[in-house]
């Protein structure tokens, strides 16, 4: 049976029917339903790590994964295991086999993942279950759920093909997550994005909460650690610490602490401080060798955070970029070439999706004079990267998720071996 990656037809209708056939387990979980262009991720595993510091069973699904399918489906977590992943796929596989012969269409990849979350959560029975989107929120898979806190980190320009090709378009659809009388949480960045999610909130009744970037205060930052406070008018916090020099994250970690105020206007503080400080997310500003840096970003948006980061640097540095095909990668390279770098290795990453090398590289050349190599393929762009890092040199790789999974899978295999 064909799995189509989008559908042409009914949206979350059709999910619906087969939803109905399994008795709708949706509706018995209290879920924290997560949109956004950048930082749902990240948002989602402060979320997590906080509720699970507080005592309470977790379930978190997320989307894409790195190296495993696996990691999609967490439990206080822990990745889901083989058998809990085949089993749920056998459940799901059975029942798509049932419906598409009596005349439902087939579900889309990412409905099938949503559906397999189900399946695991049903049998785990957390207390909270934490819900990334993934594309849009109006539209999405996730969006069957009745939450209890609806959240939206930043807004940017992203599958614009879909989604829409202005900031208050994507908003529009991001803000279709908010359901009538839920909290929603989100971030205010001043672009008119905060305009479009009140209207939609105000529609629905839905209480409204927003964050502004000068309501976090940094107040110390050193090699691998940011210190801040937040001074929001419905959350003053203690000192927080995050375990990373991405700046990036002060956003994501106070939009999720503010929801977890919203949610728990009496948990304590210093929960909230801990569970933060705990978190760890693969794939942003992960450092996985000494010096040698990989994240996610895959959008002019994350691009854009990122780059401020790096002026800010006083460190040399060596970037690594591979994209894929449908991303506007020619704004973002117009972004990274205003950074001084040492070197620059352009690669493909693997699958159809791939931008093809030769049109990367003809990018990074109409805007740097920087040196640059390019390479057929992650491994052979890596192996030439740290043999050409110097004492003292910083390395960093982005562009793609997928990018993120190949080099962590590279190096654990070599590691093994």
């Amino acid at each position: 049976m064909a799995v189509p990656r989008f559908t042409d037809g009914p949206g979350i209708d059709n999910l619906l029917l087969y939803l109905d056939r399994m008795g709708h387990p949706e509706r018995a979980l209290k879920v924290i339903h997560v949109a956004g262009t950048n930082g749902k991720g990240s948002v989602c595993a402060y979320l997590e790590a906080v509720l699970r510091r507080s005592g309470y069973k977790t379930g978190f699904f997320c989307s894409p994964h790195l190296v495993t399918m696996r990691e999609r489906f967490r439990i206080n977590f822990a990745m889901c295991t083989e058998e809990q992943l085949f089993k749920a796929w056998e459940e799901v596989r059975d029942l798509m086999e049932e419906a598409v012969a009596d005349g439902l269409a087939p579900l889309t990849f990412f409905e099938i993942m949503f559906v397999m979350a189900l399946c695991i959560f049903r049998e785990e029975k957390p207390d909270y279950c934490i819900m990334e989107t993934g594309l849009g929120g109006r539209l999405d898979a996730t969006n069957v759920c009745l939450p209890v806190l609806c959240v939206i980190t930043s807004i940017s320009l992203d599958h614009t093909e879909i989604l829409g090709d202005t900031l208050e378009k994507i908003a529009g659809e991001k803000a279709g997550i908010i359901k009538p009388g839920v909290p929603v949480v989100f971030c205010d960045e001043g672009s008119g994005t905060a305009r479009v999610i009140r209207e939609y909130a105000d529609q629905f009744h839905a209480p409204c909460f927003s964050l502004t970037e000068d309501e976090l205060i940094i107040c110390e930052k050193t090699e691998n650690k940011i210190d801040f406070f937040i001074n929001n008018r419905y959350y003053k916090s203690s000192r927080i610490q995050l375990n990373t020099w991405a700046e990036y994250q002060v956003f994501n970690a106070g939009l999720a602490a503010l929801a977890l105020r919203v949610l728990f206007p009496d948990l304590e503080d210093s929960l909230i401080c801990e569970g933060i400080s705990s978190m760890y997310w693969e794939g942003r500003m992960e450092q996985l060798r000494p010096r040698f840096f990989v994240d996610g970003a895959h959008n002019p948006g994350a691009v854009r955070s990122i780059c401020r980061m790096l002026k800010k640097s006083e460190r040399s540095w060596r970037l690594l970029f591979a994209v894929c095909s449908d991303k506007s990668y020619s704004e973002m390279i117009r972004m990274l070439a205003d950074i001084p770098f040492k070197e620059i290795y352009v690669t493909e990453i693997s699958g159809f999706r791939a931008a093809r090398t030769e049109l990367v590289e003809e990018e990074f050349r109409r805007y740097t004079d920087v040196p640059l190599q390019s390479f057929p393929s992650v491994p052979e762009a890596v192996n030439r990267m740290l043999q050409d890092q110097e004492d003292e040199e910083y390395c960093l790789c982005l562009g793609s998720l997928y990018l993120v999974g190949e080099i962590r899978q590279m190096l654990e295999e070599i590691e093994e071996i």
